[in-house]
């Protein structure tokens, strides 16, 4: 029992410890040309914190299951969630969308590998991955758009 809180104050922490780092309202980022099918930015917000309440509730069930490796798989909770809240002090403070598509992608990467690992353990686990398995994708995608489209802010 006490696990399971000390898994949600780790998540919480990094979760809004990365907005403390910085934000995406950063007068640079919100002046970049962004696709005109990204007509749902105002919900990318909702779409994270989703993503991230599943991912720790996946977390605290892997943990409650695995009677094996359990820190293994926290670490790589852990990785993920620090690749994500990293992605906006890497694109803002270092204004670089190619660092934020190297963390983004990586923290996909990461998160499939991890769904994959935790299936045997638990599928509800795995399942409830799948959120941050679609947006993953889409978000790393949008990403390279906004290099596309904004070539002077691809840099590293």
């Amino acid at each position: 029992m006490k696990a399971r809180w000390i898994i949600v104050a780790v998540s919480v922490a990094i979760f809004f410890g990365g907005n403390l780092l910085t934000s995406l309202r950063d007068p640079w980022f919100q002046n970049l040309t962004r696709p005109s099918w990204l007509t749902f930015e105002s919900l990318i917000p909702f779409i994270w914190t989703i993503v991230w309440l599943c991912g720790t509730i996946s977390a605290i069930i892997v943990w409650e299951y695995d009677r094996n490796r359990p820190w293994l798989f926290m670490g790589l909770y852990t990785a993920i969630a620090l690749l994500t809240t990293l992605y906006s002090p890497v694109v803002v403070e270092l204004r670089s969308l190619f660092g934020g598509l190297v963390f983004g992608g990586l923290a996909t990467l990461l998160v499939y590998i991890l769904a994959i690992s935790v299936r045997k353990i638990s599928p509800k686990a795995s399942l409830l991955l799948l959120p941050y398995l679609l947006w993953g994708p889409i978000g790393t995608y949008l990403t390279w758009v906004l290099i596309q489209l904004n070539p002077g802010a691809g840099r590293l």
